[in-house]
C-alpha cells in the first residue's frame, strides 16, 4: 500500500446539526420512533452518515487514512434554491465538528454559499481559515443557475486563485419524475448533470479564465471521458452546424482542458475504471467511495481489487499520491 491513502468522496454530518436541522424543519428532516434521521421521498438516512465509529472501521479495514467528508448535496443546492451564507455557516460546521471528532481521519470540503453569490468568496475564506478545510464542495447547479453564471464568477476566480481541490458533485437541477422511475435519478442523470456542468464551465471559458482551478470530478466525470471527442466535434464543426458560441469563449478545443481535472474512481465497474486510467492517466485519477451510500463504491469494494491490477505506482498515485501532494500532506 502507498505512505497514505486517501479517500476524496465521502459524506457525513454531524448527529447534533441533523437533530437541529430536524428540530427546526431545515431540509425536511425529521426524526422517526426509532431515533433515526429520515428524509421525506427517501426514508431513513443510512445511519453511517452520522454515526462515525463504524466508518473509522470499515477505513481501517481498508487501508485508509483520511477520508475527504462533505454533506449531502441537497443540503447545499436543489432545484428553486442554494444555501445562503448562514446556512452554509451551519453546514460547515458541522463537518467541521465531524472533522474534530476524527482524530485525523476526516478532513473537511467546505460547502459554499451558492444562495448567495455575493457573499460566497468571503464566506469561503472564513471557512478555510476558521476550520483549516482542505478543499470545497460545489454542486452542479447554483439552485436554478448553472456554475457557468456569471455571478459566480468571482467565486471560481477565488478558488482558482486559491488553488485548493474543488469536488464537483451532482445534483438535479430541477424536479425530475421521470427519471425517478428505477432509480435513474441517481445513476443515470446525476452523472450527466455533471457532464454537463462541466462542458458548460469548458465553452464559457471558466475553466480558461481560471487555470488555478483544481476540480475533482465525481463518478469519473460522468460522461465526459467518453464524449469527449463530441464536444470537440461541436467546437470545430465548420458549416451547416457551426455554432460560434462554441468557440467564442475559449481557444482551443474542449478536450484540451481535460487535463485540468482529477476524476475520482467511483465508476460502477472495474471495466470503466481501466478505462477512465487509461484514457485521462493515472495522474489524473484518485480513490473514491462515495460512501456511506449504496450505489457509489461502498468500501472500495470495486476499485481497491481492479487497482490491483495496475502496477504498484499506479496504485500509489490513485489512491494518496496524486491528492496528497495537492493538499501538501506531510
Amino acid at each position: 500500500m502507498p505512505a497514505v491513502v486517501i479517500d476524496v468522496h465521502t459524506h457525513a454530518a454531524s448527529r447534533s446539526s441533523l437533530d437541529r436541522w430536524a428540530g427546526n424543519g431545515t431540509f425536511g428532516l425529521q426524526i422517526d420512533d426509532e431515533g433515526m434521521v429520515t428524509i421525506p421521498g427517501l426514508g431513513q438516512l443510512n445511519p453511517v452518515m452520522y454515526d462515525h465509529e463504524p466508518r473509522f472501521e470499515q477505513m481501517a479495514s481498508m487501508g485508509v487514512d483520511m477520508a475527504f467528508i462533505a454533506p449531502w448535496t441537497s443540503f447545499t443546492s436543489r432545484p428553486g434554491g442554494a444555501a445562503d451564507a448562514e446556512l452554509t455557516r451551519e453546514i460547515n460546521q458541522s463537518t467541521a465538528d465531524c472533522v474534530s471528532e476524527s482524530d485525523g481521519r476526516f478532513a473537511g470540503l467546505a460547502a459554499l454559499a451558492l444562495g448567495e453569490p455575493e457573499s460566497a468568496a468571503d464566506e469561503l475564506t472564513r471557512a478555510l481559515e476558521e476550520h483549516g478545510f482542505v478543499g470545497a464542495f460545489v454542486a452542479t447547479y447554483a439552485g436554478d443557475r448553472p456554475l457557468d453564471d456569471p455571478s459566480l464568477e468571482p467565486l471560481f476566480a477565488e478558488l482558482g486563485r486559491r488553488e485548493i481541490p474543488v469536488f464537483v458533485h451532482p445534483m438535479s437541477s430541477e424536479p425530475t419524475p421521470r427519471w425517478d422511475t428505477f432509480t435513474n435519478t441517481t445513476s443515470l442523470n446525476w452523472p450527466n448533470q455533471t457532464s454537463l456542468a462541466v462542458a458548460r464551465m469548458i465553452f464559457a471559458g471558466t475553466i480558461e479564465r481560471h487555470p488555478g482551478l483544481k476540480l475533482m470530478l465525481a463518478h469519473g466525470g460522468g460522461a465526459l471521458p467518453f464524449v469527449r471527442g463530441r464536444l470537440d466535434l461541436a467546437y470545430n464543426a465548420p458549416n451547416y452546424e457551426l455554432n460560434p458560441d462554441c468557440r467564442a469563449n475559449i481557444s482551443k478545443p474542449p478536450s484540451e482542458y481535460f487535463d485540468r481535472f482529477l476524476y475520482d474512481t467511483v465508476v460502477g465497474s472495474a471495466e470503466s475504471l481501466h478505462f477512465l486510467i487509461d484514457l485521462v492517466g493515472v495522474e489524473r485519477v484518485v480513490f473514491g467511495t462515495d460512501d456511506p451510500f449504496e450505489i457509489a463504491d461502498t468500501g472500495g469494494t470495486m476499485a481497491l481489487p481492479a487497482l490491483q491490477q495496475r502496477s504498484a505506482t499506479e496504485r500509489e498515485q490513485i489512491l494518496g499520491g496524486t491528492i496528497s501532494g495537492l493538499i501538501n500532506l506531510p
